[in-house]
Parts: C-alpha cells; sequence; structure tokens
C-alpha cells in the first residue's frame, strides 16, 4: 500500500468520530423536533444502554456504577450477539513487564477499582442524560481535527497493536478534546473497520477534565455501526473491577512520568479483540469477531499517536503536555515500547526502517519525533504541541 493510500485511511480514520451520531439517529439535529420528542425518544435510548443494576456504586471521583448481570449487558442487544457465548479471558494473555523504573519514567501507575460488584456482574459507567445529548451532537462541533501518527509498514497484515502510553492531562475548553491513542483497522475507505483505544480528556463524552481511559468503534465507516465505550451494543465488559472511563493519574511535567500500558490483540482462537490494559494486564473485556465484518480477521493498518479536536474555526487544543516534542520524557508526552500482534498473539517488534510518518498541521502546532530504539525502553516516539491555529 502506497504511503498516499496510508495517508487516505487515516485522514478517513480521524473523520469517523464525525458520524458518531448515526447511531443515536440524524434526527435528533432537527431544529423542528419538540424538545418534549427528543426527551422522550434520549429516554428511550437510556433506558437500553442503563441496563437495571443489581447494585450500584458511586466512586470517589463522583462516578456512578452499575453491576450488571454479565450475561444481561447493553452486548447482547447487538443483532448479532444475541446467541453470543462470552469468552470469560482470552487464549492467549501477553504481557511483559518493567522490572524496574526506567529514568524517569514511572509505570505503576495507581488505578481505582470499582470495588464491590457482587459475582457475576461487571461494573459499567451509568451514561447520563448530558453525556448521551452531548455525544449524539459530537460531529456538529468537531469539524477540525489534527493528529500525529506513526504507521509501521502496509505491507504486513497484523493482529494488534500495544503500547505504554505516558499520562498527561491537557487543558481543554468544554467543547474540545485531546486524546494519546492506538488505532487498529482494515477495510476500503467507504466500510473502513476500526477500533481506537488510549486515554482521553473530553468534557463532551465524560463530563470533567480528567484523562480517561476510552475506547472506540466501527464495522462501517460510522454509517450504522460503532460508537465510543458502551454508548452502544458490541462491547463485551467481563472484568469485576475496571471498566473503560476509568481516570487516570497523569505525570507532573519536568518531573517523574506516568506511564499506562494499552494493547487490543485478536485472540488466535476466537477472534475476538481483547482489551487489555495496565501493567496487571487487567482484561477488560472485548469487541467480538461477529460485529466485524473487515476485522473479523486481521489489521492492515496500526497506528500509534495522538489527535487534538475543535469546532471549526476555533483555535485547537494542547496535545499531550502542550509543548512541542524533545526527547526527554520528562517534558514530553511519549509512547514506549511500541509494538504489534503476529497471528499467534505474540508482541513483536516492527520494521522501524519501514515506518510511515504522518501528521495534518503545522509542526509549530503538533509534531513528533519516532525514536527506533531508545534503552531498554524499545521502540518509542514523542509527541505533543500547544495546538492553536493550525490550518
Amino acid at each position: 500500500m502506497s504511503c498516499k493510500s496510508l495517508y487516505d485511511w487515516v485522514v478517513v480514520l480521524i473523520l469517523l468520530n464525525l458520524t458518531i451520531e448515526n447511531y443515536y439517529g440524524a434526527e435528533g439535529r432537527n431544529d423542528k423536533v419538540a424538545s418534549k420528542e427528543e426527551d422522550i425518544e434520549l429516554e428511550k435510548k437510556l433506558k437500553i444502554l442503563n441496563k437495571p443494576p443489581v447494585k450500584s456504586i458511586q466512586t470517589k471521583l463522583g462516578d456512578t456504577y452499575d453491576c450488571i448481570n454479565i450475561y444481561k449487558q447493553p452486548a447482547f442487544d447487538h443483532p448479532l450477539l444475541r446467541n453470543h457465548k462470552i469468552q470469560m479471558k482470552p487464549n492467549v494473555i501477553q504481557g511483559q513487564q518493567i522490572k524496574k523504573p526506567i529514568s524517569n519514567m514511572v509505570f505503576n501507575v495507581v488505578r481505582p477499582k470499582i470495588d464491590g460488584c457482587p459475582s457475576e456482574t461487571v461494573p459499567i459507567r451509568r451514561t447520563t442524560k448530558e453525556e448521551l445529548v452531548n455525544t449524539k451532537h459530537l460531529s456538529n462541533w468537531i469539524k477540525h481535527r489534527n493528529f500525529v501518527l506513526v504507521l509501521p509498514s502496509a505491507e504486513k497484515v497484523y493482529y494488534g497493536g500495544r503500547a505504554k502510553i505516558s499520562i498527561a492531562n491537557p487543558r481543554v475548553d468544554p467543547d474540545k478534546f485531546s486524546t494519546s491513542q492506538i488505532w487498529i483497522q482494515n477495510g476500503p475507505v467507504e466500510e473502513i473497520n476500526s477500533i481506537e483505544f488510549g486515554w482521553a480528556v473530553h468534557p463532551q463524552l465524560f463530563g470533567d477534565y480528567n484523562a480517561r481511559i476510552f475506547g472506540l468503534w466501527t464495522a462501517d465507516g460510522f454509517k450504522e455501526t460503532g460508537c465510543y465505550n458502551m454508548l452502544c451494543p458490541g462491547f463485551v465488559q467481563v472484568h469485576p473491577e475496571y471498566s473503560f472511563g476509568e481516570q487516570l493519574v497523569a505525570g507532573r511535567y519536568g518531573g517523574n512520568q506516568r506511564a499506562f500500558d494499552f494493547s487490543v490483540h485478536r485472540d488466535p482462537e476466537s477472534g475476538n479483540w481483547w482489551f487489555i490494559n495496565g501493567k496487571d494486564n487487567a482484561r477488560i473485556g472485548y469487541w467480538p469477531k461477529e460485529i466485524f465484518t473487515h476485522l473479523s480477521e486481521n489489521a492492515s493498518v496500526i497506528g500509534y499517536g495522538g489527535v487534538a479536536g475543535a469546532d471549526f474555526g476555533k483555535l485547537t487544543p494542547p496535545m499531550g503536555y502542550g509543548y512541542l516534542p524533545t526527547i526527554n520524557s520528562a517534558y514530553t508526552c511519549c509512547m514506549t515500547e511500541m509494538k504489534v500482534v503476529d497471528d499467534r498473539g505474540r508482541y513483536l517488534d516492527f520494521d522501524t526502517s519501514k515506518v510511515h510518518i504522518d501528521r495534518n498541521a503545522k509542526t509549530s502546532c503538533y509534531d513528533l519525533i519516532f525514536s527506533r530504539k531508545y534503552i531498554s525502553l524499545g521502540i518509542m516516539m514523542f509527541f505533543g504541541g500547544p495546538g492553536g491555529d493550525c490550518l
């Protein structure tokens, strides 16, 4: 695949989120629709998403998680998953641990557990009406997205990707967002299959300004399928203590950094795409093989980088720590131990001589530095920037 083709794929990937409201109905954007009718429709969708809980838990951070019967979670409202048998754990579990802190990188990120869900239930972050409205209208105000990313060779097929991503907490306005993430995708542009995951500061999605774990998927370029986290049927949650929306504690600019391990790999036996994160390799859950077409077998593109978005005509927000990258993790958001997954579920280094680096903004706004190898941190990259007027 040519670099131009890769660029086309990335542009589509960055634009995928812009049509997420399709799941919720385009009629919600019609000014002629009475607010009462909209409210009734929202309530119906909230009842579908927020299943009757066995128990509800309020975290110290103010989030409400409902303990839902694992066999009655929202995923099984998907028409292709009504006869799906839950896979409780992946057949292949990889995980190389950092044996000791290196330089000023700290990998033991404290993550708040969701304690107290009864047996055979899973914690699912409760969706509020405000969040549902915000998500429905994302494409109305995010028309200007900037990205920087690294793409391994397009001449191979992949079965997942992984990296340790340092945690920052860029300051964003209410109608803007900033992420550090990995992309996995396959298929032609018009019906692309995609999984995105990492951390995001996304007030419209999470209702606050904290860095939180997110996942995003589509099976048709977001024409009819896909959503963030569990805002539509698809993702199957299995972990009893962790879920999407977890808040991550950021590192300190100029001091010790905190990094979090993110990975998604295709289980070689079931074909499901497992989302695994943290140094304890928490198996959060998976996107089932059945909901995909082109990702049902493998991926053709893996990407690593950051995205920053704002409404068209507005200044774009910071990415990472908000400064242009240097080869110093104390002052720059970075990814370390960047790996791809083979057909046996093994994490492997990729060919750094065939890497494609891409960006769609001024280098004075956002940039990246790709390092082929750095001490024992493996393949890594440094990225970020202040944002602003980036056209």
